[in-house]
């Protein structure tokens, strides 16, 4: 039966797959391995069939009617129907016709295969972002007919790509029908040999040169081609006549551009393989996806019945079972001492206490800091006592995780508050005692294979602690308990940090209610308002502006001036009003009239940055006077100082 592509997704019925090449390690499975790998869906290609094992996908999309066999008992595809019957055949669309009458009996798709080479001898520093611009062949104008951009390789309903071999089509059938968990098996490529070559029933022409497989004159010319052909499979290294990528770099760019960005996975099981070389992790066969541990920091005023509901979530969803979990106890005016002591085994749960408990609060940047330096992990995750860990959100995160990026969850939230595209809203209760905590894992467990993401950045979030320290110095304490996430994150993105927020990554976020904000206790609201307007104001000192972002809550940081006012017929209100606004410098001088000073010179006033930075002020103007508004503006040099906030230093 004839199967559509896009139908062909059905078929998967696991998030793990197992791509199956013909390296002799292959052979080093036992038994007991192939009936564990046989719970999985697994994609076999090329002379597969010579192997017992029936694959639940069968790639051949790269074998074409002009390909030359000598006899039925030589051709991949005619061996493969007659010993794979139950396997779901994938198969290029120039055989339709040739294999009629043996395509008619098995279920199969066909696809379009587009050929794209690499090209010159600069490939090891190649920027990933050129893959496939260099594609040659017919594939310009497949690109242009199917409005598809030129160097995307992502496989698509129109066709796949084929370079180095059928493996890098069999990689991208795996990442086009969904797969989260991709394993190669026998992917060696440190010799021309395979498994087929030891077993007596395998046709010459599935196997190695000299070992019978130079019936096949397309191999021997292959052989031939290759630039040292003793030293490592012909796809894994460069050619004659063009310096053809090696294959194990094609996927490891690959992995780079494409299965990264969507959080798939790809490792190999054969940990002398050429790919772990070029930057593919190995992993056992059949063992889990690995991730290292990580730290997960909450900061605690009173929230005990919010940690009641967080540290469990934890402890239920995450991919990895014994994460550190950290709690900084800042305020304790409802037992939280006493039940972190009573669950501390229970949950595994390390809990500190502010020195100064009942006297003076910590802070929250501070409590976040504390955590982090009495973490034993490499990765932290930033984390409120009011959220709920959606399951696998750590693994989910992690595997977007490299240097300079920061990981943010996506948070569920009850409607509560506005959406501007950031999160998602949906209710499961406005209260910890109130979690439908069915109805949110059933929600999480249907957005699992999501590969969306953006760029926000917002609690929970995840990167590494090496760079925490080094690079940034941790929170700025004179934010206290409010803003100082906006700090560090205009600091993140001045220090070129990549912001990634993947939407299979969820949090249920009970907004708010941790930090006091939305509680519906009035003195704690009172206390809540006060700290938001004391940091605000110190931001302001900071940055020179108010905090600005992205719909999608990416940081938006203008440049920072040093800049003064000077008050004619000064008043006291007007002179707090404008305070914080300037920061005493002499690079830009304002000076405002009490008499004449309106809301909309204010305006001005918190704008000035972006309208400075807009502006274009030649040599011969440093000194000149300019109006805005009302306000008298005297620039005097218009250097910027923002860079030299990016890392926290203790006066």
């Amino acid at each position: 039966m004839n199967i559509e592509l896009n139908n062909l997704k059905q078929h998967k019925t696991t998030d793990r797959v197992y791509i199956l090449a013909s390296g002799p390690s292959v052979l080093d499975i036992t038994k007991k391995q192939w009936k564990n790998i046989s719970k999985y869906n697994t994609i076999g290609f090329n002379h597969w069939y010579a192997h017992d094992f029936e694959p639940t996908f069968y790639d051949l999309s790269y074998f074409t009617h002009d390909n030359h066999f000598d006899s039925p008992e030589n051709d991949m595809l005619i061996q493969a129907l007659s010993k794979c019957k139950n396997s779901k055949f994938i198969v290029n669309y120039s055989n339709k016709e040739k294999y009629k009458t043996q395509l008619s009996k098995i279920d199969h798709t066909f696809i379009h295969i587009n050929h794209f080479d690499f090209i010159g001898d600069n490939f090891d520093y190649l920027d990933k972002s050129e893959i496939g611009n260099h594609a040659t062949y017919w594939s310009d104008n497949l690109f242009t007919h199917f409005n598809v951009k030129k160097g995307s390789l992502k496989p698509n309903d129109n066709f796949f790509f084929k370079s180095r071999g059928q493996l890098f089509t069999s990689l991208q059938l795996a990442h086009y029908l969904g797969y989260k968990d991709i394993r190669f098996i026998g992917v060696d490529l440190t010799s021309e040999n395979k498994f087929q070559d030891l077993i007596n029933s395998a046709p010459l022409s599935s196997r190695s040169v000299g070992k019978g497989g130079e019936v096949m004159q397309d191999r021997i010319n292959a052989l031939n081609d290759a630039k040292n052909p003793n030293e490592s499979h012909s796809t894994a290294q460069g050619t004659k006549d063009k310096d053809y990528m090696p294959i194990h770099k094609l996927i490891a760019l690959y992995k780079d551009k494409y299965l990264y960005e969507e959080g798939i996975k790809l490792t190999t099981s054969n940990s002398n393989s050429l790919l772990v070389e070029a930057g593919i992790d190995y992993l056992n066969i059949l063992e889990n996806m690995k991730i290292p541990k990580i730290t997960f920091c909450i900061p605690s005023k009173s929230n005990l019945r919010y940690l009641k509901a967080c540290i469990p979530s934890i402890r239920k969803n995450a991919y990895r079972n014994d994460h550190e979990i950290i709690v900084f106890v800042d305020q304790d005016e409802d037992g939280t001492i006493k039940w972190l002591d009573e669950v501390k085994n229970q949950y595994d749960v390390q809990y500190y206490v502010n020195p100064k408990l009942g006297k003076e609060l910590f802070g929250i940047g501070r409590a976040y800091d504390f955590c982090v330096m009495h973490s034993n992990t490499d990765i932290f995750m930033i984390f409120h006592a009011d959220m709920m860990l959606g399951k696998n959100a750590d693994l989910h995160a992690y595997n977007r995780l490299k240097p300079k990026t920061v990981v943010c969850s996506t948070r569920v939230e009850p409607p509560i508050h506005p959406n501007a595209g950031e999160k998602i809203l949906m209710d499961f209760g406005s209260w910890p005692e109130e979690f439908k905590e069915k109805e949110f894992d059933k929600y999480v467990n249907s957005q699992l294979e999501e590969t969306k993401t953006t760029e926000g950045i917002f609690a929970p979030w995840m990167m590494y602690k090496n760079e925490f320290v080094e690079i940034l110095g941790g929170h700025d304490p004179i934010m206290h308990s409010c803003r100082e996430d906006s700090d560090i994150f205009n600091r993140m993105l001045l220090a070129d940090f990549k912001f990634i927020q993947p939407w299979n990554s969820l949090v249920y976020h009970l907004t708010g209610r941790g930090a006091g904000s939305f509680d519906g206790d009035k003195e704690r609201h009172e206390q809540w308002k006060k700290d938001m307007s004391n940091s605000t104001l110190e931001f302001i000192r900071k940055w020179g502006t108010n905090v600005n972002h992205t719909p999608l809550m990416k940081p938006i940081v203008h440049p920072v001036y040093k800049k003064s006012v000077i008050i004619n017929n000064s008043n006291p209100q007007l002179e707090a009003i404008l305070e914080p606004w300037f920061n005493g410098g002499d690079g830009i001088i304002v000076e405002v009239d009490a008499k004449t000073f309106t809301q909309q010179d204010f305006q001005y006033i918190q704008q000035l940055s972006e309208i400075l930075a807009e502006s274009v002020f030649l040599e011969e103007d440093m000194g000149e006077q300019f109006e805005v508004g009302n306000l008298k503006l005297t620039i005097n040099n218009i250097e910027t100082y923002e860079n030299k906030l990016i890392k926290w230093k203790k006066e």
